[in-house]
């Protein structure tokens, strides 16, 4: 049975190849399903054009193999670094940015809201990797403007009120939960993860992140699953 209301993190070396990456998160999930990672892959789908070119990724199975658990999937690169997210709770947003990769950029023009501007946000990053997380987790991604969206106030620890304010949301604000995570030691890179909470539920669904610290699972043959490895 799949861990209700978990959401399931893991930053990695980034493969040379897209599909290399997919394969890791398919793992990732298969490890949390307690599945063999041979019957699962990760295929795209666009909530727009339906085209499976791009889009919101999901576990598919492979042909022949036994229907699966649903889950939630999200993945996301950079400074060599690859962050991949499994969702028990709800659709997923995963977001990891390079910090000096950030500086560099001009993106104070396109991240930030009036309201942010004006309070002179120093965390820049930060702010452009939650608004990234969050519009993955909406379906909607760069289609919307993030500076439409002002962050709320962050919360101590775990996951909380992603917004303050968004207007034209899809969605209820209260469903939007985000949460910060340290990709790793000495990788100078900052980590967010949105959950789109079950409807109505928003934060009292108290979603669990997890961030996995086992070796990469690319090298996992299905031997041992979740259920052993806890």
């Amino acid at each position: 049975m799949e861990p209700i209301g978990e959401v399931i993190v893991m930053v990695a070396p980034r493969s040379p190849t897209d599909a290399a990456d997919r394969a890791l998160l398919a793992a990732t999930a298969a490890w949390a399903l307690g599945l063999n990672p041979a019957s699962v892959r990760v295929a795209r789908r666009c909530p727009r054009c339906g085209s499976a070119d791009h889009g919101v990724p999901y576990l598919a199975a492979v042909p022949g193999s036994a229907p699966h658990p649903a889950a939630h999937l999200s993945l996301s690169r950079a400074g060599g670094h690859v962050g991949v997210a499994v969702s028990f709770a709800g659709p997923v947003g995963v977001d990891i940015e390079s910090v000096d990769a950030v500086a560099r950029s001009p993106l104070a023009d396109v991240a930030l809201s009036p309201r942010e501007r004006a309070a002179d946000a120093a965390d820049l990053a930060g702010i452009w990797c939650a608004k990234e997380a969050i519009l993955k987790s909406t379906g909607d991604g760069l289609r919307v403007d993030p500076r439409d969206l002002t962050l709320a106030p962050a919360t101590p620890a775990g996951f909380g009120p992603a917004l303050a304010s968004w207007p034209g949301a899809g969605v209820p604000l209260a469903d939007i939960l985000l949460a910060r995570f340290d990709p790793g030691a000495g990788l100078r890179l900052l980590g967010r993860v949105a959950v789109l909470a079950r409807p109505g539920t928003g934060a009292a669904s108290q979603p669990t992140l997890r961030l996995l610290a086992a070796p990469d699972l690319r090298a996992w043959g299905g031997r041992s699953g979740r259920s052993s490895g806890r």
